[in-house]
């Protein structure tokens, strides 16, 4: 499928999802003194529906890139095994690894019903799963 953008306006959208670090040249304005343009020109091509439309699938792609993702998980990993607890938080949560197992129980008689020694035996089941799972949590 061809684009609707040219080779300058793909040159200009390439740049604007690089990061900004990593973008070369490091500004808009030298960017559109490579491409030949005036400034003005990539501020118009921004505001065009089909380029506004371009850029905010290639963000969006890039978001859900399952390679980048683990890229960031693998930081906050490597910080929250330094020491870094917020770090650390926001790992667990990422990961689905912060909110307690949830726990779904069906049973065809009514609470008052249920013994005691069998109340017993699911509570320990659910104190069994929940400290296994805490176990996998802790560092080595």
């Amino acid at each position: 499928m061809d684009s609707i953008l040219d080779e300058r306006q793909e040159r200009f959208l390439s740049w604007l999802i690089t990061p900004a670090p990593h973008r070369s040249p490091s500004s808009q304005d030298k960017l559109a003194l490579e491409l030949g343009v005036d400034e003005t020109t990539l501020r118009r091509w921004k505001k065009k529906p089909a380029f506004k439309l371009e850029w905010e699938k290639r963000v969006n792609d890039l978001q859900q890139s399952p390679e980048r993702t683990q890229k960031l998980l693998d930081s906050l990993y490597e910080r929250a095994m330094n020491g870094d607890n917020n770090s650390a938080k926001l790992y667990l949560q990422a990961t689905n690894r912060l909110a307690p197992t949830q726990v779904h129980v069906e049973h065809f008689t009514k609470p008052s019903e249920i013994s005691d020694e069998e109340l017993n035996a699911l509570i320990a089941s659910v104190a069994q799963s929940e400290a296994e799972s805490r176990r996998e949590l802790k560092p080595l």
